[in-house]
């Protein structure tokens, strides 16, 4: 786009944007995203992960010559994230040689074009060349049945965009693209469960918390974020949710 856009208007959006908000080189302060994980708050086992060590599955598109394709992402995920009570979550970012101030991130989720969850993340100060850890954890609020069984059926069809600023500039916008795997309920074992063969740890500092959401498909009323930290330098987190949506955060690779 020719202009800025603001965090107001990307919060007045009502589905997925036809087309990148700012480009590649708006990301002047070299934000790198190092891991991300979803893990299953009562049991601690993990059910997600992606990071340099374990990458996502390579996206066909990715190998075309269109720089956007790198800020496309595919996930599957276990039908499990529908409809755990809680789920945690854990961001690993590295921050260049600037530092950032007023580093936000807001998420819109999206199923066939009706808006399902927002969120909208305030980081603290990130101190030039840190690597910062947020830690969130999501009371998730039961779906319609319905509604999981659509999400399930149509792969793909569940999607995001998330969008980062520093201050009131844009500086990264990515897409995603959901599916879930159908669990065999029969099975104790799970498709994530060889994420799970050595025991799984993180610290995270401590930071934000708080929710506001915004009218329709489901609250999250309980939903809390623990925590934002640096090695080398801190970051908090404020955490703001709009109401009506379901919830999960993704997109980081």
């Amino acid at each position: 786009m020719s202009r800025d856009v603001t965090p107001a208007e990307v919060l007045e959006l009502t589905g997925p944007t036809k087309n990148f908000l700012c480009p590649l080189s708006a990301n002047s302060y070299g934000i790198e995203f190092q891991s991300f994980t979803i893990e299953d708050y009562d049991t601690k086992k993990l059910i997600f992960e992606v990071s340099r060590d374990r990458p996502p599955k390579l996206d066909l598109a990715m190998l075309t010559m269109d720089e956007n394709a790198m800020r496309k992402i595919k996930y599957s995920f276990s039908e499990d994230v529908l409809r755990l009570p809680a789920i945690k979550t854990s961001l690993v970012f590295g921050v260049g040689r600037q530092e950032l101030r007023g580093f936000r991130m807001i998420e819109r989720h999206y199923f066939r074009d009706k808006l399902i969850k927002s969120f909208d993340f305030t980081f603290g100060f990130c101190i030039p060349g840190s690597t910062n850890t947020w830690d969130a954890v999501y009371a998730v609020p039961p779906l319609e049945e319905s509604l999981v069984q659509e999400m399930i059926a149509n792969p793909h069809e569940t999607k995001s965009d998330s969008f980062y600023f520093v201050g009131n500039k844009l500086v990264m916008h990515n897409k995603a693209s959901y599916e879930y795997i159908v669990e065999d309920r029969a099975q104790e074992k799970r498709s994530y469960d060889y994420l799970n063969e050595s025991k799984f740890g993180a610290k995270g500092a401590k930071g934000a918390k708080g929710s506001k959401y915004d009218a329709g498909v489901a609250e999250d009323k309980g939903a809390k974020s623990e925590g934002a930290g640096a090695s080398g330098g801190g970051s908090k987190a404020a955490a703001k949710y709009e109401e009506d949506v379901w919830s999960k955060e993704a997109d980081y690779y």
